[in-house]
């Protein structure tokens, strides 16, 4: 391949990956990350697109308000109807590969994770979206290997891109859903572009 149709591939890919994926804001110290769906943790999951996170600044502190706080946006190409019970098992098989990679990355038997149990049910949309769901998911922390429950909230969004692309706003925090940290993720899902 010559140099110059090697310059105009990376150009149309970066293109693409620009038009064909919704990303978030950043507030001032969330930190942020995207890669490939369906991720090489997780293949089972039955999404193809990109995963755009932001992680609250108090992310990996113990006993903080942000602790394990983030949101993410799946960018999902062909977008078919989703059933509570098809995200409960993408949420199950994300998780239970998220906490496996982690521990065999600090060299930690991975046996010792607890199974990841998911619950979502269905809540009333808001006018961005078309569904929404709220439910938790508890599983082994693997920074501390203890048991945490996440508060999550899904919301599938009206806006379709270009061709299929459909953005999925996922929201985790083990605090309750009356804390602060919902209104500054909400914000954050505010602005998907």
């Amino acid at each position: 391949m010559n140099k110059k149709l090697l310059i105009t591939v990376v150009q149309l890919w970066l293109l693409m990956d620009t038009c064909f994926s919704q990303t978030l804001p950043a507030p001032k110290g969330w930190q942020k990350e995207k890669f490939a769906l369906p991720p090489a943790f997780a293949p089972t999951i039955p999404f193809k697109g990109s995963e755009d996170i932001r992680f609250s600044p108090e992310w990996a502190k113990k006993n903080t308000d942000g602790y394990w706080t983030y949101c993410f946006v799946w960018s999902i190409a062909e977008l078919k109807p989703l059933s509570v019970t098809t995200l409960e098992k993408s949420l199950h098989d994300y998780y239970t590969g998220l906490i496996k990679t982690n521990l065999k990355e600090a060299k930690i038997d991975t046996t010792i994770a607890t199974p990841v149990k998911v619950q979502l049910h269905k809540i009333a949309a808001d006018k961005t979206d078309i569904l929404a769901f709220e439910g938790k998911v508890e599983m082994m922390d693997y920074m501390t290997q203890d048991l945490i429950i996440l508060n999550f909230r899904i919301h599938i969004k009206k806006e379709i891109y270009w061709g299929n692309f459909s953005a999925i706003f996922l929201e985790a925090s083990p605090q309750p859903y009356n804390h602060k940290v919902w209104v500054e993720m909400d914000e954050i899902g505010n602005g998907i572009k």
